[in-house]
């Protein structure tokens, strides 16, 4: 046995089989005068092995006085993780539950439900230095990644979390509990979260006072009220608030849109009230069109730049027309720069590419890939993604000629563009993302066009669903490809105060590769 039998006796008093301990691994450990405590059955140490892929990445220890250290330099994972790779979470047949401990997880396990994991590093504090509650945002917009250290274990497995439909959030019932409960939603998403309530009754004799108090985690209940009683907290537990979705008595005002400005000047909002302008702003659809070498993808790059530099923006793009290295690559290093290529230096490159490294990311198909097709679904699967580890604040699809349609047996093109058209916008509102669709006219529009007249938004291939369903619509137009005057049409504002229809003129600067005023 690779248990001290103390361990064994105290594993029986929390109500776990010394089979169960077994099965994930447990194992106990003495200290050695460097290095980590090493497997013997005699020693003091309880280790709790954490694995991926079947090999020991990780390992928690417990010693004598409730004493608790990780492996240093560790892989940060959950307990169990392996289990998050079954078919039958990914199916949506079981939630995988989540607990704030090892003790925790080996409960619902004991209770016979296997797909648990444990977080390793336990909940953060609930208040700060002055004693104040933490408040904790609904979204993911303000986590970057890179930095989210405390919950780096989500992101090392969020290959795994992605697929998996439902959660059960099983964190103690204590202030520090909940908040580890608010802050994994949010990563997770709260659509696919639910969390567990513990018995009322008083069961649990503080050693101290001798007060009785409610059960706080799954271990507690697994002790007083026994395996069935682990089971009913998993199958009660209720779905995760989430925000806009509301009783009648619960539905709010909605708040007035917090419009940003574009970054060109003469889109900005005039004194005069008749003069065109555009601005943008979270969760709106924004569709762009124009002929070809109209320079829409130029100008919507651009856009985009401005918004991440002027309003800190994090854009993700998914563009099937044009490489992202160099092509767009080079595109984002010339508006940061600002200057003829010629001059660019070293240093400037550099920290241009950082800027980019910052605030964008892009959605393309592995070219090793020859069997996943880049379709809506996929898309948006791939930028709810983005907007969980990147925080992205925008989406920009460019062109949509170039995705992967797949119409349904019976299917016509409009029914199957103004279903895409709902998921794009409820993507938006979901996410509160900034959605914008770059999309091509008609041959036989841009055959009718060679007088030099623009397109309208009713051009564009697929459909009049595109000018019907924007909230924003713009036309980039020039006379020929070579000129360098470009009118900016904006053709369709949905929403008052979000701008104003009618057309502005920028000019392409070839030696800078940008638009300027």
């Amino acid at each position: 046995m690779t248990i001290n039998p103390k361990a064994a006796a105290w594993l029986e008093t929390r109500a776990i089989d010394l089979e169960t301990a077994l099965r994930m691994g447990i194992y106990s450990a003495r200290r050695v005068e460097a290095g980590e405590p090493v497997q013997d059955a005699r020693g003091d140490i309880l280790v709790f092995p954490y694995f991926e892929g079947g090999q020991e990445v990780n390992a928690k220890y417990r010693a004598a006085g409730k004493r608790f250290w990780q492996r240093a330099g560790a892989r940060k994972t959950f307990f169990n993780a392996d289990v998050l790779d079954d078919p039958a979470l990914e199916a949506g047949q079981y939630a995988a539950v989540i607990t704030e401990g090892e003790m925790d997880t080996l409960a619902v396990i004991q209770a016979g439900y296997p797909f648990a994991v444990s977080v390793p590093d336990g909940a953060p504090p609930a208040r700060d230095d002055q004693g104040n509650l933490i408040a904790v945002p609904d979204d993911a917009n303000d986590i970057v990644p890179e930095q989210d250290d405390k919950y780096r274990y989500v992101a090392n497995n969020w290959n795994r979390l992605s697929r998996i439909k439902r959660f059960v959030l099983a964190t103690d019932g204590d202030e520090a509990g909940q908040r580890l409960s608010l802050e994994l939603a949010r990563r997770l998403g709260r659509s696919r979260c639910s969390f567990i309530t513990y018995p009322p009754e008083p069961k649990v004799a503080d050693p101290k006072t001798g007060e009785v108090r409610p059960c706080k985690d799954l271990d507690e209940v697994l002790i007083h009220f026994g395996q069935a009683a682990v089971l009913d907290c998993i199958t009660r537990a209720k779905p995760f608030p989430v925000r806009g979705l509301y009783r009648l008595s619960e539905f709010p005002d909605l708040p007035p849109i917090a419009t940003l400005t574009t970054g060109f000047p003469r889109l900005n909002p005039s004194p005069d009230r008749k003069e065109p302008h555009l601005t943008l702003y979270r969760g709106a659809f924004v569709v762009v069109s124009g002929l070809p070498g109209s320079g829409k993808t130029a100008w919507t790059m651009q856009l985009a730049f401005n918004m991440a530099r002027l309003h800190g923006w994090r854009i993700v793009v998914a563009s099937f027309e044009m490489h992202v290295a160099p092509t767009l690559r080079d595109m984002l290093q010339a508006f940061f720069i600002w200057k003829p290529r010629r001059e660019w230096t070293s240093t400037e490159v550099r920290v241009a590419r950082e800027f980019i490294e910052a605030h964008f990311a892009f959605i393309a198909l592995d070219p090793r890939d020859d069997e996943t097709e880049a379709d809506v679904d996929w898309v948006l699967d791939r930028a709810s993604d983005s907007v969980i580890r990147n925080g992205s604040d925008m989406l920009i699809v460019d062109p949509w000629n170039e995705v992967e349609h797949k119409r349904r047996p019976g299917e016509n093109v409009a029914d199957y563009t103004n279903s895409a058209i709902r998921k794009f916008k409820r993507f938006a509102r979901s996410y509160d993302v900034c959605t914008m669709v770059v999309a091509h006219p008609t041959k036989a529009a841009a055959l009718s066009a060679k007088n030099g007249d623009p397109v309208s938004l009713y051009d564009i291939s697929d459909g009049a669903t595109w000018a019907n369903k924007a909230e924003l619509g713009v036309i980039v137009h020039r006379k020929s490809p070579a000129d360098l005057i470009t009118e900016i049409g904006i053709k369709k504002v949905k929403f008052r105060g979000t701008g104003r229809v009618g057309e502005v003129y920028l000019n392409y600067a070839e030696d800078i590769e940008a638009f300027v005023d």
